[in-house]
């Protein structure tokens, strides 16, 4: 039992206790998100995108847990959503740039350049 959860013989997560934990753990970070924007807390927002990818980070290792092994596409997905909120993080936080500039560059580094990156190239193939 790893923290609550069993593991399966599969090698994944498969108590109804673990995906209960995982949704209530999104449900508090949108709900803290949420919050941080109504007092306009950037202390408080810096703290929520630490558990955004804290929360990121569990549910990518269930995901690739749950395949068996790690596949290539698993591997660049997962890496470029890692990189893109440590982008999130530290544009953010650490730049003055406008919020919509900031979301605009983690939306095309964690969703445009993998797909096309996958899509375009041999990279996922086996």
């Amino acid at each position: 039992m790893v923290s609550g959860l069993e593991v399966g013989e599969n090698g994944y997560f498969r108590s109804r206790h673990g995906a209960t934990a995982l949704g209530l753990a999104y449900l508090l970070v949108g709900i803290g998100l949420l919050a941080s924007f109504a007092i306009d807390s950037t202390a408080f927002f810096v703290g929520v995108l630490g558990a955004i990818l804290a929360v990121t980070a569990v549910s990518l290792y269930i995901i690739l847990r749950s395949e068996g092994v790690v596949t290539r596409d698993n591997a660049v997905i997962g890496g470029f959503v890692l990189l893109s909120l440590g982008l999130l993080f530290g544009l953010y936080g650490y730049t003055g740039l406008p919020s919509e500039v900031v979301f605009a560059i983690v939306i095309i580094v964690g969703v445009l350049v993998p797909h096309l990156l996958l899509r375009q190239t041999r990279l996922g193939e086996e």
